[in-house]
């Protein structure tokens, strides 16, 4: 099953954000980051479920997946067929939720 992204305001700001950040450090770190989150879209976009929730918020249908090379987590709800993307959080700058 295919899910739709969508992506709240924050979430799009966290990542431009961070893309920005690299960028000022080396274009190719840039690249590697960028890539990096495209491919974890890629992977909700077809089994988020695969993903544990987040355990500090209770009861919570809200999970979180961690960017393998960056301090970095994407934060996001499935609701239906669309994937909910809630925040691409900082891990260690950031709480998860403030």
């Amino acid at each position: 099953m295919a899910y739709n992204l969508v992506f709240s305001i924050e979430a799009e700001e966290d990542a431009k954000s961070a893309i920005f950040y690299y960028d000022q450090i080396h274009p190719d770190l840039r690249e590697r980051f960028f890539n990096e989150l495209l491919k974890i879209y890629d992977k909700l976009s077809t089994a988020p479920q695969y993903y544990s929730y987040i355990t500090t918020v209770r009861k919570s249908e809200i999970r979180d997946v961690q960017m393998p090379s960056f301090p970095y987590v994407v934060i996001f709800s499935i609701i239906k067929n669309e994937v909910y993307i809630i925040a691409v959080r900082n891990t260690r700058r950031i709480p998860l939720f403030s």
